[in-house]
């Protein structure tokens, strides 16, 4: 493992030596960590976690709009972080990736835009079809409804958003979930946000 305290040093170590995952924090001396990260996924395949305050929303949005794979707030639990640094590395590289996404019973097919639940496609409007494979690309990691707003709707700021990804979300499970009013699937993680679950298929 290698440490830097700077974002110049970092990005120096990253150019010479092969390096499996970066733990960024934002606050950085010199080129800040939102920099940094813009910086490393211009030109690298290496998977960046953020370390960030719990009054630094946008800035966790502005580094997942960058690239980043995920975040973790600080102070944060240590096995936390190792259990999301092992999931991490045991994913393909991004250039390897399918276009598709599975959990379950649940399949979503992002080249064509389209989900499948037990090979029965579903009937999904273009945002709520975004909801969720927004929520895939991350599985079973737990996105706030900040971070949602941003990444379906586009918008950083929106006196309703709480309440629109409220809504798009209740509506989602009403439709992939075999029973809505106890989810398995698409699930609620109080005061942080929601996840898409990861389940094994079933044979």
């Amino acid at each position: 493992m290698r440490t830097s305290t700077t974002g110049e040093e970092g990005l120096e170590v990253i150019k010479k030596e092969h390096i499996d995952l970066v733990l960024l924090d934002i606050n950085l001396p010199g080129i800040d960590g939102l920099e940094v990260c813009n910086r490393i996924k211009r030109t690298e395949h290496i998977p960046v976690i953020i370390l960030s305050c719990r009054d630094q929303d946008s800035d966790v949005i502005s580094g997942l709009e960058l690239g980043a794979e995920d975040y973790v707030r600080k102070p944060f639990n240590h096995r936390e972080l190792v259990l999301r640094i092992s999931r991490l590395l045991d994913r393909k590289d991004p250039a390897e990736m399918s276009d598709f996404i599975e959990t379950g019973e649940l399949l979503i097919k992002k080249d064509r835009e389209e989900v499948y639940f037990r090979g029965e496609k579903l009937a999904l409007t273009p945002m709520e079809y975004k909801l969720l494979e927004v929520l895939g690309e991350r599985l079973d990691w737990v996105l706030s409804w900040q971070v949602l707003l941003k990444r379906v709707w586009g918008y950083e700021e929106w006196d309703g958003g709480r309440e629109m990804v409220k809504v798009n979300i209740r509506r989602l499970r009403k439709k992939i979930e075999p029973d809505p009013s106890l989810p398995v699937y698409l699930l609620t993680e109080r005061g942080r946000g929601y996840k898409l679950a990861l389940h094994m298929k079933h044979e």
